[in-house]
């Protein structure tokens, strides 16, 4: 299931800095964080340790408070939002951005001033499974293991130039604006 981005494809380069409407995440403990996050790494060579721990890693440097589901998904509820709750099927408008662990953005919603609009279930594992986390105008940072992502394929534009390359984690930074009927 590829993410529909559609237009909202943007050129590479440093993530754009956040916006007023976005408050900075609560402060962090990092001894916490370290202690909490470091049982997540792994000594296993295999593809999934290994994004396993770059994430941890990132999250580590970058003092995200961070949760893991059962599938590997690692999730920030930035807000938890106090709309609706989010479930399979729903028809959503979000603003996002989505961008490489080094902070080179491929997708971003805002700078276009285009909401993506989608069903839950037609979108990568990732968000399938992330958006339920929170309600209607809530906020997550999602970071995506490959197999949650775009896997062995990547991400190509519909003439083959290269989105996201084969095999990448990928942050996508996720707000709900409204539910459709």
């Amino acid at each position: 299931m590829l993410l529909l981005l559609g237009s909202l494809l943007v050129s590479c380069g440093p993530p754009a800095p956040a916006t007023e409407q976005e408050p900075p995440p609560p402060p962090v403990n990092e001894d916490d964080l370290l202690l909490r996050l470091s049982a997540y790494l792994n000594t296993d060579t295999s593809r999934a340790a290994r994004e396993q721990n770059e994430i941890v890693d990132y999250a580590i440097e970058n003092l995200v408070d961070v949760q893991v589901s059962n599938s590997g998904l690692f999730y920030s509820v930035r807000a938890e939002g106090d709309g609706e709750a989010i479930a399979w099927g729903d028809y959503l408008t979000v603003h996002y951005k989505g961008y490489l662990l080094d902070g080179t953005v491929f997708a971003d919603s805002r700078a276009q001033d285009r909401p993506l609009e989608f069903y839950v279930g037609n979108m990568i594992p990732a968000w399938n499974e992330g958006l339920p986390y929170i309600k209607v105008g809530g906020r997550l940072l999602l970071l995506v293991p490959s197999h949650l992502g775009y896997g062995a394929e990547g991400l190509k534009t519909s003439k083959g130039s290269v989105i996201v390359p084969p095999y990448q984690i990928l942050a996508f930074e996720v707000e709900v604006l409204e539910k459709g009927e």
